[in-house]
């Protein structure tokens, strides 16, 4: 299963370099975006997110690269053979996914492609259990090789195997939600668009989970602030996706980019809710979960 999980930054042997240029980043970042009118907190985030993408950059700068006018894609020799094929895939993705979400950023995006899981995992910090093919954080699309999931005997059937069932237009969508809001968003939302849009692209969907009743439905205040440790992962990415849906099939698509839009001016969750679609988040809850019911 594809998801996110805050990682921690860790530091290498180049690790007071990169501290001394982070700090001087930080202060070029902070003296710009204060001149904007973002809140602090959206100030922070920005710099944080920034910095972040600059440190893992700076780490994979000796590492192979592959480009085009929309993104590159570092990578070691040991995945030469599907650099081209990720860059391929993500392309495929990015006209699509603006279109649908309003997007109109224009910087290249960086792509790490990790030859295994081991060094995947240790690139966030995790433990040698966790499992994800695909991960946006902090400005960069992070990527497990489809070397070593991706079916497929040749080279064609492992690309079209990958473009249907891996994470690319996915932790895109994750991309450009984050920039869209400046990482003001609930997590259940960006989780939501982001398996909308994929399957409109792909076709691929996550299993739906077995749901009998509305008490099997979490609170949206533990969606918001206890996602990742909701006991079933299956039901919340479910339900994420179905809350997105219904406000898609009820109100189009351009109320989501209306509440976007809203959310990268610093209004709260809430608020914006509120005032896109006219309802509270309470009375939506509610009405949503007498409708998943009685879809199911």
């Amino acid at each position: 299963m594809r998801y996110f999980r805050n990682p921690m930054i860790r530091s290498g042997s180049r690790g007071l370099v990169v501290r001394r240029v982070l700090v001087a980043v930080t202060f070029v970042l902070l003296s710009i975006l204060s001149k904007q009118s973002f809140s602090p907190k959206a100030v922070a985030y920005k710099v944080v997110r920034e910095a972040v993408k600059f440190q893992t950059n700076l780490k994979t700068t000796n590492w192979l690269e592959v480009t085009n006018n929309h993104f590159y894609v570092r990578y070691k020799s040991e995945d030469a053979s599907v650099a081209k094929m990720v860059l391929d895939t993500a392309e495929m993705a990015y006209s699509p996914v603006n279109q649908m979400l309003g997007n109109t950023m224009s910087a290249k995006i960086p792509i790490v492609l990790y030859p295994d899981k081991a060094s995947f995992n240790k690139s966030f910090g995790w433990d040698a259990d966790q499992s994800a093919m695909g991960v946006y954080w902090a400005g960069v699309i992070r990527i497990l090789s489809p070397n070593e999931w991706a079916r497929g005997d040749t080279y064609q059937s492992k690309q079209n195997y990958f473009n249907e069932n891996g994470p690319m237009a996915h932790e895109y969508v994750h991309l450009v939600v984050d920039y869209k809001t400046g990482g003001n968003y609930p997590r259940w939302f960006t989780e939501g668009i982001a398996q909308y849009v994929e399957r409109e692209i792909t076709g691929f969907q996550f299993k739906v989970p077995e749901i009998n009743e509305k008490d099997d439905l979490y609170l949206l205040s533990r969606m918001d602030g206890q996602f990742d440790l909701l006991p079933s992962q299956s039901i919340a990415y479910w339900q994420s996706l179905a809350m997105v849906e219904y406000l898609i099939k009820m109100n189009g698509i351009d109320k989501i980019n209306d509440l976007m839009d809203l959310l990268g001016e610093g209004y709260t969750f809430t608020t914006a809710f509120e005032e896109v679609y006219q309802t509270s988040l309470h009375k939506f809850e509610s009405v949503f979960g007498e409708y998943i019911i009685n879809e199911i």
